[in-house]
């Protein structure tokens, strides 16, 4: 089934957001072993958006439209497809009506164009928003199936996975087109570079119906296998053979599969021991434990961290004695050593990380330039392992990277690799 998303909006060709929504969109029918042909994304301009949705239907089977549903008078998705259709534009009175209801329970006047956002092109099929005020609809356009969403990420993701997800499906079953299945996983890698990966991947037997796929999603890689088999259980089978070869040939720098993140690995490894950790950060300023605290269960395993970006805050939340600071200074070895045992020691953590380093743009000297950065992790086996890294870039850059070299050097000790 030939597919296209036509996402709709000047601030994505001004690029003032990215275009999640197509992203998110291409995703979602992947996962449902559809390939998307086309994502065009247009102006809110009328000749713009009718000539891409004409060329959209000439060539797609199935078109998502997303954007332009909105009150106000640049969101011109209803007028278009109505009038390329040859179909009036009218309002969708169970929304209206939901619509006025809750701007009632709410105090807000309906004033202006608000209920422009409820309109749908006459005989459409509509679906109706359960977050929001703007329905979907379906129309038929040349030989095309045209479903249009609203442009909010959450508006669209609930209309998508509550009414679409099964029509789509229908749509492709109705079809009569054969379908492949495909099998896949991603591998999450850290620590070594696109290139370094693919030179251990060569000679890999990837037999018939597999591809291997390289994302770089800063700061780590993304190493995706990928299967087509008309059989299921063969596609499934050649993945696992093909997978099984690839975790030998990356060994420890894959640190996750699929949507795992680094900090999330972490958090299981420590909730698979009974163990915790706790923090100490300068430079990162509170990410590491952001981090860790994103996962729902975090409180499991982490106790708790403190932001000690000043070295009077070093002394007095990690213990570090003011003539260490003096003698080595705030970004060395032996005040990250004693931030994270400190740290360890206060919370009554197994595990401790610390971080401090130069992030920029200034504060950088020649023998700790912008980008030197010292990490610790104290562990429950009373040793204390460190080392200083060295990035160049700017200071998001230097930070990001703080944090999940930081992260690493917490999962490479628990798996009881030394060297971090």
């Amino acid at each position: 089934m030939h597919v296209e998303l036509l996402t709709i909006g000047d601030e994505l060709c001004r690029g003032e957001i990215v275009n999640t929504n197509g992203a998110w969109m291409a995703a979602k029918l992947w996962d449902m072993q559809i390939s998307v042909d086309h994502i065009v994304t247009c102006g809110d301009l009328e000749p713009e958006m009718t000539a891409a949705l004409r060329n959209a239907a000439k060539r797609s089977d199935l078109v998502l439209v997303c954007g332009g549903l909105g009150p106000t008078v640049d969101d011109l998705t209803v007028d278009v497809v109505s009038k390329v259709a040859g179909l009036r534009a009218v309002e969708h009175k169970p929304s209206a009506k939901r619509m006025k209801v809750r701007f009632t329970e709410l105090g807000i006047p309906l004033i202006g164009d608000v209920m422009r956002q409820v309109r749908h092109p006459e005989g459409s099929t509509v679906y109706e928003n359960p977050v929001g005020a703007a329905p979907s609809f379906e129309i038929c356009l040349d030989n095309a199936v045209v479903i249009c969403l609203p442009g909010p990420p959450r508006e669209m993701k609930s209309i998508f996975t509550t009414h679409l997800e099964a029509r789509i499906a229908q749509l492709r079953a109705a079809s009569g087109q054969e379908v492949e299945c495909v099998a896949k996983k991603i591998f999450r890698v850290f620590g070594k570079g696109e290139s370094v990966i693919a030179a251990a991947m060569e000679g890999l037997q990837l037999g018939q119906g597999a591809s291997l796929h390289y994302q770089v999603v800063f700061p780590e890689v993304l190493v995706k296998v990928v299967v087509r088999d008309k059989d299921e259980y063969l596609a499934r089978d050649q993945l696992d053979r093909v997978s099984k070869d690839v975790r030998i040939r990356l060994d420890g720098a894959i640190y996750g599969e699929d949507d795992t993140s680094m900090a999330q690995a972490v958090g299981d490894l420590l909730r698979q021991r009974g163990e915790t950790i706790a923090t100490a950060e300068s430079c990162t300023g509170g990410m590491i434990g952001g981090k860790l605290t994103d996962a729902p269960g975090s409180s499991e395993y982490y106790l708790g961290g403190a932001v000690t970006y000043s070295n009077a805050e070093k002394t007095r939340q990690c213990g570090v004695e003011e003539l260490v600071l003096e003698t080595h200074g705030a970004v060395s070895q032996e005040v990250v050593i004693a931030m994270a045992e400190g740290i360890r020691e206060r919370v009554g953590s197994s595990w401790a990380v610390s971080v401090s380093g130069i992030a920029g743009p200034g504060g950088g000297s020649d023998d700790r330039p912008v980008g030197t950065v010292w990490v610790a992790v104290a562990g429950p086996d009373g040793k204390t392992t460190s080392k200083k890294y060295s990035w160049p870039g700017d200071r998001d850059r230097v930070r990001l990277l703080a944090c999940n070299w930081a992260l690493n050097a917490v999962r490479r000790r628990i798996i009881e690799e030394e060297t971090i």
